[in-house]
């Protein structure tokens, strides 16, 4: 795998464009704050919350044709690369990624992902791979840009006509923003929250060029939260977190495919749309 490396000015984005993570930040928590995150549950027990934006993406995104060259896939803002590499690997994609991080990037590129190294709202990065994917993803990226727009511009800047843009981010509203207050409110002004909605999303997309496919909450209820360090809080919620044993199971019968969305507890937003 290769590794395009582009970092000359990695301090700041653009005068037009504020993100609330540091470079520092972001190889801290690639290097040591993720490894002790709060696993999602695997197999019979698999956390609904992923077990539903599956089923959307599945539902929208283009299936692979025989004897053709495979889609291109590529993660803005990639980290470790274990997120786009589980999705092309299910689809049939070949997976890039953007990280501003070195050290995301390096775990991402040991996981099989080519990783741009860069900020990716370089003007080089996108005259480099203007129009160049067929689909570009984001998981949890657009909120930490002000203004947004400029972040759902560069998803709009990098893939080709036709070709598809999916937009991921958290919901801090109702339960998750108690959540959040109790067991991580050093997150809360690292997001903007004014985003966090889905009619929100779906009133910025109709300012751009963009068919929309689906937008809506999902994810009927998440317990999980990135924990930043092992305090009394994190064993707490590692504790509350068992709970998902019982209710991933149970909304996976009593829900199925479809999920139980509420404003009150839905932890996340989903975007998937097609560039005119």
């Amino acid at each position: 795998m290769s590794l395009y490396q582009n970092r000359e000015n990695n301090t700041h984005i653009q005068m037009d464009i504020a993100n609330t993570y540091k470079l520092k930040e972001w190889d801290e928590y690639y290097g040591k704050e993720r490894k002790i995150h709060i696993q999602p549950k695997k197999g019979f027990f698999a956390s609904y919350d992923l077990h539903l934006c599956n089923v959307i993406l599945q539902k929208f995104l283009p299936s692979p044709k025989k004897n053709i060259k495979r889609l291109t896939i590529c993660e803005i803002g990639s980290g470790d690369g274990k997120l786009i590499k589980d999705i092309a690997d299910k689809f049939g994609y070949k997976p890039y990624g953007i990280e501003y991080s070195t050290v995301g990037a390096q775990m991402a590129n040991k996981n099989g992902v080519e990783t741009i190294v860069a900020d990716a709202f370089d003007p080089k990065i996108k005259k480099k791979y203007k129009n160049y994917f067929d689909i570009v993803l984001s998981y949890g990226f657009i909120e930490h840009i002000l203004p947004p727009e400029k972040a759902i511009q560069l998803h709009l800047d990098l893939v080709k006509k036709g070709g598809y843009i999916v937009i991921q981010l958290p919901r801090f509203k109702g339960y998750n923003y108690w959540k959040a207050r109790i067991f991580r409110p050093d997150l809360l002004p690292l997001h903007n929250l004014g985003i966090m909605d889905e009619e929100r999303i779906h009133t910025l997309m109709k300012k751009f060029k963009i068919r929309e496919l689906v937008c809506k909450n999902y994810g009927t209820l998440k317990l999980r939260l990135p924990m930043e360090k092992k305090n009394i809080r994190y064993y707490l919620l590692k504790g509350i977190c068992i709970l998902e044993y019982v209710f991933n199971p149970l909304f996976r019968i009593i829900f199925g495919d479809k999920g139980f969305e509420t404003k009150l507890f839905s932890p996340a937003i989903l975007f998937i749309g097609q560039k005119e």
